[in-house]
């Protein structure tokens, strides 16, 4: 897995969300992002999510896994769908 921390925004590949500090964040307070092989993007700590018009989307945890393959049925998030892509391609 590769991680990083940071204070920027994170464009999410295979979405149309980004990763962003709130507006009230201080430099300390870094979120951390985290691509899982072949997975989800894991994003923990202090941040907002925001859609291609840069709408806030709701979220209800602190630790949230985004999708990147495209293929969620609940979009941003994660819902399992690169498990199945991934037997599929194999086959």
């Amino acid at each position: 897995m590769n991680s990083r921390a940071g204070t920027g925004a994170v464009s999410v590949p295979g979405s149309k969300v980004t990763v962003v500090p709130p507006a009230d964040a201080q430099d300390d307070e870094p979120f951390a992002v985290t691509s899982c092989p072949g997975g989800p993007l894991l994003v923990r700590g202090d941040f907002e999510i925001q859609d291609g018009e840069g709408n806030e989307v709701p979220k209800n945890r602190e630790t949230v896994a985004l999708c990147r393959c495209a293929g969620s049925r609940i979009k941003p998030w994660c819902d399992g769908t690169h498990k199945l892509l991934r037997r599929a391609a194999e086959n």
